[in-house]
């Protein structure tokens, strides 16, 4: 049965390649809508008046629900590094798993892309979104390294460097590293216990799964690198989230703010 179930599993994989290579390397999805500028002003005005901004997004939540084709009537198709970074891991995972050469090229391929779309104003590599991202705090400028974006290149860097030990990837994994560490402030909650910040400039902190994605970050690049002063960053990243963790079991979205509500996703990023 194992058998059988590994090979419907790599079928599966091989003719999503095959789409996958089809339909191309950018696409829509629903921050489409929001990276426009009449959708990004449409999220602004829901952050600011809640009743009118829900006139104003209703229409794109609908299409996105019922005709998501008409993301294409708001932005063009984008890149975006996580998903670069998903694209990265899947062929280097396949060759790990068959040993096929092409398989790491094009693992190797992504991680060039990664290279060039890295945020540029930066000293230390980091990603972010390639369009400005309307918050509850404000506008986002494109091009602002996230701590929730960047560690998914880590990873990407981290698995192909661990097939080939290649110091190219390496040099990369420092840098991506020190980003976390230096740029990405946290906040002291308690003596043993800070929040991270959600991207460099962020002035509160305190949202649970920034503090998770930093964590795991330095964490790794503790161990990758030797780096004590890795390993208690994340320590006290990973403390706050233990204190924030509800008497149900679930974390809220952020630990001290109006913003308490939590859902599933965000509490599989911190698992």
């Amino acid at each position: 049965m194992t058998n059988n179930l590994n090979a419907g599993v790599l079928s599966a994989v091989e003719r999503f390649i095959r789409w996958f290579e089809h339909f191309g390397e950018t696409s829509y999805d629903h921050q489409s809508y929001y990276a426009s500028r009449l959708g990004g002003k449409a999220k602004r005005l829901y952050y600011k008046n809640s009743t009118l901004g829900k006139l104003a997004v209703a229409p794109m939540v609908l299409s996105e629900a019922l005709l998501p084709a008409t993301r294409s009537l708001f932005y063009k198709k984008q890149r975006l590094p996580i998903a670069d970074a998903h694209y990265a891991m899947g062929y280097a995972f396949l060759h790990q798993l068959t040993r096929d050469e092409t398989y790491y090229k094009r693992a190797v391929h992504f991680l060039e892309i990664l290279e060039k779309t890295r945020c540029p104003s930066y000293e230390h590599y980091g990603w972010g979104y390639p369009f400005d991202w309307e918050t509850k705090g404000g506008t986002l400028k494109q091009q602002t390294p996230l701590i929730t974006t960047t560690p998914y290149a880590y990873e990407a860097f981290l698995q192909v460097y661990q097939i080939d030990q290649n110091q190219r990837w390496l040099k990369i994994l420092k840098s991506i590293a020190e980003h976390a560490y230096r740029d990405v402030i946290d906040f002291e909650i308690s003596e043993d216990a800070r929040a991270s910040a959600y991207f460099p400039g962020d002035p509160v902190g305190g949202v649970v799964n920034a503090s998770a994605y930093r964590a795991f970050l330095l964490m790794s690049a503790a161990q990758l690198f030797s780096e004590d002063d890795y390993r208690q960053a994340a320590a006290k990243n990973i403390n706050f989230i233990i204190k924030s963790q509800r008497p149900n079991g679930s974390w809220p979205y952020h630990a001290n703010d109006p913003r308490d509500f939590i859902d599933h996703f965000h509490t599989c990023f911190v698992l």
